[in-house]
């Protein structure tokens, strides 16, 4: 039986609530609190409460691994992948493949994020998320060089003549004689 459901829990409420373990927290878990816009983990380290706040930007995708189990059954694991492995979230495992492939598109549609997956031991990205274009396809060529070229006739430039008559001692101005 799968741990996490095919479409991302809490999508009419926007967030979901996780419980997952953490190696260096006490007592070993942390509770972690996921929404389309951040992620939240909160911990005890050392005795002291600790809460991060990390934007769903920060991360680079949601994950799919495949690993066997102590069985020797096929294990898919789903993860948001973060640049620091001790912010990575678990998602869920699936021992059904088609159940795995269809959360992990669910999950990079939600949160509008790259599938990935690991090659030569490094993630790189199955496909470009759906809703983002590149930074070159967001900006028209012209609309700064527009707007720039209208300004500069505007600025005034200043008479260096008429301004230094204005304040001939700046002490006057600080009231230090």
């Amino acid at each position: 039986m799968s741990q996490a459901s095919r479409q991302p829990q809490g999508t009419s409420v926007g967030e979901r609530l996780l419980t997952q373990r953490d190696r260096r927290a006490d007592g070993g878990a942390r509770r972690v609190r996921v929404t389309r816009c951040d992620i939240f983990i909160a911990r005890r380290f050392g005795g002291v409460a600790m809460m991060i706040s990390s934007p769903v930007e920060a991360y680079r995708g949601v994950s799919l691994v495949a690993a066997t189990d102590a069985q020797g059954d096929t294990l898919y694991r789903l993860a948001l992948v973060h640049r620091d492995a001790d912010l990575d979230i678990f998602l869920g495992d699936f021992r059904d493949g088609a159940d795995a492939q269809a959360s992990w598109s669910d999950w990079a549609a939600w949160f509008d994020l790259a599938r990935l997956a690991m090659h030569d031991g490094e993630w790189v990205s199955v496909e470009a998320p759906a809703g983002k274009r590149s930074t070159a396809e967001r900006r028209h060529p012209t609309s700064i060089a527009r707007r720039r070229v209208s300004l500069f006739p505007r600025r005034m430039t200043g008479e260096a003549l008429r301004l230094s008559g204005v304040f001939p001692n700046p002490r006057e101005i600080a009231g230090n004689e």
